[in-house]
């Protein structure tokens, strides 16, 4: 007869214990967190507006690509994101838009993860003519925290 007031009390002792999650992921709310989630949101706000020195910003002096294979001509670094990468890809684009799902977040220390897929849709202006691109793919978004603020070293 006393079992009721238990049946009711384990669903909200589970609800309670429960972690928060930010809003529209599956990614723990936890200041760590949260400001690795707002660093990816101004990059989606940074590439949708073609805004190379708001992406730059964003991004560490040692940053490096090796675009997810091990062929060293398409390894890119600071320098040449900031000198080539950007700015020619930004004036061949008319318009851009993305937008991102992120589907973790790790942090240890002084390095975090973030797995996101983006979804990007960009006119692109080209000698034949106007022509829409669009993706849709998964990718990892690797930071270091430094001087106290989340900086992107690869995975743009």
């Amino acid at each position: 007869m006393h079992r009721q007031p238990l049946r009711l009390l384990v669903p909200f002792l589970l609800t309670a214990c429960a972690h928060q999650m930010i809003p529209g992921t599956q990614v723990r709310d936890t200041d760590e967190n949260r400001e690795v989630y707002a660093v990816l949101a101004e990059l989606q706000r940074a590439l949708s507006a073609r805004d190379g020195a708001a992406v730059l910003a964003l991004v560490s002096p040692t940053y490096f690509e090796d675009n997810g294979n091990a062929d060293p001509r398409d390894d890119y670094g600071y320098n040449e994101l900031r000198d080539h990468v950007l700015p020619e890809s930004f004036a061949a684009t008319a318009e851009m838009f993305v937008a991102f799902e992120v589907h973790a977040i790790e942090v240890a220390g002084d390095r975090a993860l973030a797995d996101i897929r983006y979804d990007s849709r960009a006119r692109l202006q080209l000698p034949s003519g106007s022509l829409w691109d669009s993706h849709r793919e998964f990718n990892r978004v690797v930071f270091s925290r430094e001087q106290g603020a989340w900086r992107i070293v690869s995975g743009l």
